[in-house]
């Protein structure tokens, strides 16, 4: 990526699971995710009424209520768990409205009695103009609902598998999957530490956040798509280079849209009403694990799962070949400036198929003229005495007149 005007590349993705940078990234997600399985096992969801039942009152008042006084009426009943009530304020053109979502009382006769002083209460502080809704909610809507939310997920997932597959590839499809996978046990884990209730708008942020999730990993793997075909089918990068390379390229892309998407989410958070903060909760966790795990995640899985196939394993041993190469050269210092060229050569040669070509011949060279100095000295030295003095008196003008008076 680029900062102000200067390259900066960072070392994101590796060859290798138990070698560093990956070893960090999936530590990391590992330790998250057994958190997350212990905690939803052990303490579990706070379900909202919508989905274990509960009793709905929709009244409008003649002047508005306080949400804290009326918090105040329902905990006098935390015995039958009215304290949980979920308390709702808003304004129509007929007056002001409050909603209750309180939780489902098993017991009839202490139903009926307790929700009639309820209402006789707020009666009293606020004057009930009209009742516009009035309902229980069984648990039987609850598992109706969970089940078919369930159903939809796999669709959507079996849809967003096939579509990846035949837009990208199937490794690239298994691999956002998994990302998404990751995302959904880590935010489910913390709603359950943090105890937020569960209700309906929180279903649907989550569903946002898994779209979001799959946007910035398609983004990462469609310019992984792109360098594939640019750089890695040359043979001079190893395919976990190229995609760290991909990374580098959209991470700048990545912190701005996830910056951007997180502001506004966290003024939500701090100054908007009860339900709208559970939903900006979930939208906050869903945003910031999804832009991680497209990158820390999704990236080094493909990577690793890509350099098993026979071409991509080829371009690594050659590439660990050639390292092997130029370090013995280094060690000699003889090779110095050849060792200079190769270093040279190499870096030139990660997106150059001439420069990489070079780099191979500087290799060769100087493994050429490593061998060669250290043989010529000694097939000088094996030559006889007598044959360097021979050929001493054979040279000169007065050799010749020698050989003329012999003849005569």
């Amino acid at each position: 990526m680029f900062v102000r005007g200067k390259e900066v590349k960072f070392d994101l993705i590796g060859a290798r699971p138990f070698a560093p940078p990956n070893l960090y990234w999936f530590a990391l997600s590992s330790a998250l995710i057994v958190v997350s399985l212990v905690v939803m096992f052990t303490m579990g969801l706070n379900l909202g009424i919508e989905f274990k039942g509960g009793y709905l009152l929709k009244v409008r008042l003649d002047k508005p209520a306080d949400v804290e006084e009326v918090r105040g009426v329902l905990g006098r009943y935390s015995e039958l768990g009215l304290d949980k009530t979920i308390i709702q304020i808003g304004e129509s053109d007929a007056g002001p409205l409050l909603i209750l979502r309180m939780p489902y009382i098993e017991d009839t006769q202490a139903r009926k009695e307790t929700i009639a002083k309820v209402t006789s209460r707020i009666e009293e502080l606020y004057g009930i103009e009209e009742t516009l809704q009035e309902e229980q909610v069984g648990s039987e809507w609850g598992r109706e609902v969970s089940t078919k939310a369930l159903i939809a997920l796999g669709v959507f997932l079996v849809v967003i598998l096939i579509y990846i597959t035949l837009r990208l590839e199937f490794k690239m499809a298994v691999t956002a999957i998994a990302a998404l996978v990751h995302d959904t046990i880590i935010t489910v884990g913390i709603y359950a530490l943090s105890g937020r209730q569960v209700t309906p708008v929180t279903v649907i942020a989550f569903l946002t956040i898994l779209g979001y999730s799959l946007y910035d990993t398609i983004v990462v793997f469609d310019r992984v798509e792109e360098n594939a075909n640019l750089m890695a089918r040359s043979g001079r990068i190893s395919y976990a280079e190229m995609v760290n390379e991909s990374v580098n390229q959209t991470l700048m892309r990545s912190i701005g849209t996830t910056l951007t998407t997180l502001l506004p989410i966290i003024t939500i958070l701090v100054f908007g009403g009860e339900t709208l903060k559970d939903f900006a909760f979930a939208l906050l966790l869903g945003v910031f694990l999804g832009a991680y795990s497209s990158i820390f995640i999704a990236s080094p899985l493909l990577a690793l799962w890509k350099e098993k196939e026979p071409r991509y394993a080829a371009v690594r041993e050659k590439m660990e070949t050639r390292s092997a190469r130029a370090a013995i050269l280094v060690t000699s210092p003889k090779n110095a400036v050849v060792s200079n060229r190769v270093a040279e050569a190499a870096r030139a040669g990660k997106g150059d198929t001439k420069s990489g070509e070079d780099s191979e011949k500087a290799l060769d060279e100087g493994a050429r003229q490593g061998s060669g100095k250290g043989a010529s000295a000694p097939a000088t030295a094996k030559k006889p005495a007598s044959t360097q003095r021979k050929k001493a008196t054979t040279k000169g003008p007065s050799a010749a007149k020698k050989k003329k008076k012999k003849k005569k």
